[in-house]
């Protein structure tokens, strides 16, 4: 899991989605419960609809449970091996490992993106709530612009209701970390995000969960630009640059939806203070123009409204 390790980030206040108001407020006033069944009890017990009841799993798991940094940072290496009869008992005995990582979330109060994965899932299954665990990659940072990933890192969720198949990130939706500390902070966007959206900085390792019509290769995912949801959560739309290293020179910016009331800022790497853009507006598309000259091997902050919204590395 990686989640805003960068040093420069602007939080901003996000308003829960008023469709969830009444689920929010009540889960907020439950206990912290010391195992999945006993949390599974309480929701089904105040709610009767699927979509309350992920929404409730969701917002439990993101108020109560702390990211582990220590274990991010330095994990516990396990190696864990037994012997079955058949397939059944296999699986049996997988579940009672996954079952080991959930009992430690609900017991210490945090965990790392495995936990908080595996604990949605435990909820929804004792909830008769379809839903999945997705392995794959995360990223985050400018650095890792252009980086193809060879390894997962990260594991998220996709859970079923009716016929359709939505993807839910508790882990980020947590909050975040930064110098080196982990600050609580709900960010909605990552309950149901689009998933051409998700897809900027979570890549599966099944691509049959990226959930879009045309998979994007891994080559496509590692060379977009990064993109906060600062940027989806208001229905913006990069047009262009699109690719997420920019040649040094005056470079100009398309966003469908960007508005002159929307403030946009940036930064250079390095740079303690940022520059005011200055928006034009026409046919509904907003641009803007930022100088890149004599900035190469550098990278670019972009912010609108003090979020953060796009990153790009600079030749």
């Amino acid at each position: 899991m990686k989640q805003l390790f960068a040093i420069l980030l602007f939080i901003s206040f996000t308003t829960q989605a008023q469709d969830y108001y009444s689920v929010d407020a009540k889960v907020k006033q439950y206990p912290a419960y010391t195992s999945a069944q006993r949390l599974a009890n309480k929701i089904n017990s105040d709610f009767t609809k699927d979509p309350d009841k992920i929404r409730a799993t969701f917002r439990w798991l993101t108020l109560n449970i702390k990211y582990d940094l220590k274990e991010y940072y330095n994990p516990t290496s396990k190696q864990i091996s037994f012997k079955y009869s058949n397939e059944a008992d296999k699986q049996l005995k997988l579940q009672q490992l996954k079952d080991q990582v959930v009992d430690a979330l609900f017991s210490s109060r945090k965990s790392v993106c495995e936990g908080y994965a595996q604990s949605f899932k435990k909820i929804c299954d004792l909830l008769k709530i379809e839903s999945v665990i997705i392995k794959g990659y995360a990223r985050n940072t400018t650095g890792e612009i252009g980086a193809i990933p060879t390894a997962s890192n990260h594991a998220w969720n996709a859970v079923k209701i009716g016929l359709e198949w939505k993807l839910v990130d508790a882990t980020w939706a947590a909050g975040y970390a930064i110098n080196n500390q982990w600050e609580k902070h709900f960010t909605e966007y990552y309950f149901y995000p689009k998933p051409s959206e998700l897809l900027r900085t979570h890549f599966p390792d099944d691509t049959n969960w990226q959930l879009i019509k045309s998979p994007i290769s891994k080559r496509a995912y590692a060379n977009q630009p990064i993109i906060g949801q600062g940027f989806f959560s208001k229905n913006l739309q990069l047009i262009s640059p699109n690719k997420g290293v920019l040649q040094s020179k005056l470079t100009k910016f398309l966003v469908k939806n960007l508005a002159e009331n929307h403030i946009v800022g940036y930064l250079f790497k390095g740079q303690k203070y940022g520059k005011r853009a200055t928006i034009i507006i026409e046919n509904g598309i907003g641009s803007f123009s930022i100088d890149l000259k004599g900035k190469g091997n550098s990278e670019l902050y972009i912010f609108i409204d003090s979020e953060i919204a796009l990153e790009y590395k600079i030749k």
